[in-house]
């Protein structure tokens, strides 16, 4: 018997296992722990992403720690990669990525994270494609969990954003392909959208939302750059244990698919209501959702789903051109009034063009206040030395705004609403200091109170869980295309929009 065979027939044999639930742990019984745990980390080194490279770094060994400790792992067990990841030339002449290895080596992994300088990054848009694609590249243990966590404020190339250098990624490779890839070959991806700056771009969020479920991973959005470690130790306590009940019961799910031609909702059903007969639970992060609800947002996040490559997608998606984040987390992040470069990243000049002609026929500046050439660095490239200085020697923030003021005597000071996008273009060698993220350079005083925090809960599984764990099992033994998943033994379709969560599935909360 072929081990394809084998395989089908094991998932007939389990299958009165799953109704009867015989040899199947009670309520927090342990699952076994065996596998061990790869992580790989897809950083945006681009100028915006200073505080969230420091955060990685300064929380790597907690991590770690944590990590090893709530998911039962040896130490040699866990293993981080990294690679980081700029942009192309001509936009970036720096590198595109930089790949770094696996290593179980704690100092390794830190060593690594301080060798990223947070700079460069040219028309908004950046290599992430790139990254996903040295990912698959990697030499991930087989028997391992395998997670992906990018890290970005940014959107790739192609999605068709306003300013985009290229029409499409310049290394040729398309992200829906290759996260398909990464489903087959078990890699989930979680991505972590830095806000508020990823929302001011019209198709990002529900791009990433889409490339993250469509290997059943999740994308969580992060305020604070200092709760970057909660949400990577979360994610990976709950991949963990999700990964278990993927082991006791893909066979089962195989069988019901394949083999009884069931419905994919109809097996979600079922396992969940089995899952919770036994009172079985699982650490789960808890994220509170701080996008507004849309419509357009989920047809957006279905079609980027289901489309061959981005140039399919872009024939149906809709830009959302109005704020995503719900008014109490923008209130809390931004103030009514301050000043312009407080709020401020960069784009290309042309855009700049733009903004200033909507200010001048809306009245709200004067455009004499943003007559400014922003283009000329003769006057500050003169006093390299005394910015570096200034931004090493500031006391009162982090993140260089002593540089940042040596620059502002070229800026405007005009105050601006908090619903304004103001962007500017500054020299690239000053890109690591005056680039703004989320969420570098609070005003001072600013309380941070409405802004949520990550938790990680114990509790009975989601139909969103349940879903994961039925599309994991099926992936990972399929070939995993946009028209649906391709049985590698028999050839049989499941389409992709039998599988894709249903409305009563995309209403419960969470991202």
């Amino acid at each position: 018997m072929s081990n394809s065979a084998e395989m089908v027939q094991d998932g007939a044999d389990s299958a009165q296992t799953f109704q009867d639930g015989a040899n199947f742990p009670q309520e927090n019984g342990a699952r076994s722990t065996s596998k061990p745990l790869d992580i790989v980390f897809l950083q945006d080194t681009t100028g915006s992403q200073g505080p969230y490279i420091d955060s990685a770094r300064k929380a790597i060994r907690d991590i770690c720690d944590k990590i090893i400790s709530s998911a039962s792992l040896s130490p040699d067990q866990l293993r981080f990669g990294l690679i980081a990841f700029r942009d192309h030339p001509p936009q970036d002449h720096t590198y595109v990525t930089k790949q770094f290895g696996f290593t179980s080596d704690i100092n390794v992994m830190q060593k690594n994270l301080s060798k990223l300088i947070a700079s460069g990054g040219g028309d908004g848009p950046e290599a992430q494609t790139a990254a996903i694609a040295a990912a698959l590249e990697m030499e991930w243990n087989d028997d391992a969990v395998k997670m992906a966590v990018l890290i970005t404020d940014a959107p790739p190339h192609g999605l068709g954003e306003a300013g985009d250098g290229f029409a499409k990624s310049p290394d040729q490779n398309d992200p829906l392909e290759l996260v398909r890839q990464m489903a087959q070959q078990g890699i989930t991806l979680f991505v972590i959208a830095c806000e508020p700056a990823l929302s001011h771009w019209r198709f990002a969020v529900d791009f990433y939302t889409a490339l993250a479920q469509i290997t059943s991973g999740k994308m969580f959005p992060l305020l604070m750059a200092d709760k970057l470690g909660d949400y990577i130790v979360g994610t990976a306590i709950e991949t963990v244990e999700t990964e278990q009940l993927i082991a006791e019961f893909e066979n089962v799910i195989l069988d019901d698919v394949y083999n009884q031609n069931k419905k994919i909702d109809d097996v979600v059903d079922n396992l969940q209501e089995f899952l919770q007969e036994k009172g079985v639970t699982v650490n789960t992060v808890v994220v509170e959702d701080i996008y507004k609800p849309s419509a357009a947002a989920e047809k957006n996040v279905a079609a980027w789903s289901v489309a061959k490559d981005l140039e399919d997608a872009r024939r149906t998606v809709e830009g959302v051109a109005e704020s995503r984040i719900q008014a109490q987390y923008t209130e809390a992040f931004l103030p009514s009034t301050m000043p312009l470069h407080r709020r401020t990243f960069v784009r290309r000049r042309a855009e700049l063009d733009d903004f200033e002609r909507e200010i001048e026929e809306t009245g709200e500046a004067s455009p004499d206040e943003m007559d400014y050439d922003y283009e000329d660095e003769a006057e500050i490239e003169q006093e390299p030395e005394e910015i570096s200085d200034a931004s090493e020697n500031d006391d009162d923030d982090d993140y260089g705004e002593g540089a940042m003021d040596l620059l502002l005597d070229k800026v405007p000071s005009a105050s601006f609403s908090s619903a304004s996008s103001i962007e500017f273009e500054v020299p690239r060698r000053l890109h690591h200091v005056v680039s703004v993220p989320s969420p570098v350079l609070p005003p001072h005083g600013t309380a941070f109170s409405a802004i949520p925090a990550p938790k990680l809960q114990k509790q009975s599984l989601s139909t969103k869980q349940t879903h994961r764990i039925v599309m994991q099992s099926l992936a990972r033994k399929s070939k995993v295309t946009n028209e649906g998943m391709v049985n590698k033994l028999t050839g049989k379709v499941i389409p992709s929009s039998e599988y894709y969560p249903s409305t009563k599935r995309t209403e419960e909360s969470g991202v």
